[in-house]
């Protein structure tokens, strides 16, 4: 049976992140996957702390972690991983083409889909939004273009940033326009081709150095080609909102890290569904996968990064009571179930917070701290103690535990 260095069970940001920190150190990787993981619902942007418990701007996304709660994932982490993860990331984009602003000391205001702004650490250069202050904003609609409200996003923006700004709506006819409604990916892949130029045309009337068009989410679906292409043809900022799903930057986030995984030679195992494991005591030897065939897969070390209840790395059939569906982990979770959700939809909710525990080098620990396994290690949305929605972490863990795994 083939030996591999490191084995990756899931192929989302934080899978396919740990895949390519361990390809850099040369060991070799295979990623085991079902689906394309949470990418259609990744924002792509990399926010390491948005907010504090009072729900308030966090300055210094790195400075606040300390006031972090003791049982949050980054203080297992720590701040050098978390810094480290950070700056091969950045590298890394840069690398590939698809450039990263920002640091962990500062929040950049990400526009969102309708019209308030969000912080987040590390946005592509698409979604950085500008200082507004006396700039002329036009929200860019599309003719047919199915959940996107320019008006809203204009009138929320608007009183957001007051009389700093002025700000209207134009319409792009696409030429198709009169054939089918269009969904923000295929607005997106429309702007791959012929769209951009189309776009371009349509705007040159509008074009001026003082000008910001604000675009939905459609700057294309691989890397920021499109956006490259008409910021250079255009006097004007170009700029794009998050997006509700499905999230085309996602799609960009997910097609440049796996053209960048599988040029390393990181192996994808596609279709392929972990159902269990071999052990000898507290070491994995292998892994069980159904596909076609069964098959046990072995390896040195193992990364499970199969998300959380969204994505089936963790199951709760009732509220109260959670567990892992792979390797049988302890999942910490809330055991009251008349205490697993909050009334109040925008309060913090227990249940966020379920998750496996773990000792400092992500390897999953039991009720009383002993270790399970000492090559598992967990990452990602499976780790026990944050609130990744409430506290806009989920990116920012995903990839410094994805580093911290990966260099263990």
């Amino acid at each position: 049976m083939k030996q591999r260095d490191v084995a990756i069970i899931g192929g989302g940001f934080a899978g396919l992140m740990a895949a390519i920190a361990c390809a850099k150190t040369g060991r070799k990787a295979s990623v085991f996957f079902y689906g394309s993981g949470a990418f259609p619902l990744n924002s792509g942007l990399i926010d390491i702390l948005g907010y504090d418990e009072e729900r308030t701007w966090v300055a210094d996304p790195l400075a606040a972690i300390e006031k972090l709660p003791a049982e949050h994932p980054y203080h297992r982490i720590g701040k050098k991983s978390i810094e480290e993860a950070a700056l091969f990331f950045l590298d890394l984009m840069k690398d590939e083409g698809f450039g990263y602003c920002g640091s962990l000391h500062e929040q950049q205001a990400a526009v969102t889909p309708v019209g308030t702004l969000k912080p987040s650490c590390l946005t592509p250069a698409s979604m950085q939004a500008p200082d507004f202050t006396g700039r002329d904003v036009i929200v860019v609609g599309v003719k047919g273009l199915k959940d996107c409200c320019p008006e809203m996003i204009a009138a929320n923006l608007a009183d957001t940033l007051k009389e700093a700004v002025n700000i209207r709506t134009l319409e792009i006819t696409p030429e198709s326009a009169a054939e089918r409604d269009l969904s923000i990916l295929d607005a997106a892949r429309w702007l791959e081709g012929d769209g951009a130029a189309t776009v371009i045309r349509q705007l040159a009337a509008e074009d001026g150095a003082n000008r910001v068009f604000l675009f939905p989410q459609i700057l294309g679906v691989r890397g920021e080609r499109v956006y490259k292409k008409m910021q250079a043809a255009m006097k004007g900022r170009i700029l794009e909102t998050t997006a509700m799903p499905p999230s085309a930057n996602g799609m960009r986030l997910r097609d440049v890290l796996m053209k960048a995984a599988r040029r390393m030679g990181v192996e994808f195992l596609e279709n392929a569904r972990v159902t269990g494991y071999a052990a000898d005591g507290k070491r994995c030897l292998s892994i069980r996968v159904t596909g076609v065939h069964e098959k046990d897969y072995r390896a040195e070390k193992f990364i499970l990064a199969t998300g959380g209840f969204y994505s089936g790395g963790l199951i709760a059939q009732d509220p109260g009571a959670a567990y892992e569906p792979i390797f049988d982990l302890p999942v910490v979770c809330e055991r009251d179930p008349e205490k697993w959700t909050a009334a109040d939809v925008f309060d913090a909710q227990p249940f966020m917070k379920a998750g496996v525990r773990t000792d400092e080098m992500l390897r999953p620990v039991d009720e009383n701290g002993a270790l399970v396994f000492e090559n598992v290690h967990v990452i990602g949305r499976e780790l026990a103690g944050y609130d990744f929605c409430r506290e806009h972490s989920g990116n920012g863990v995903a990839l410094a535990s994805a580093y911290k795994a990966a260099m263990a």
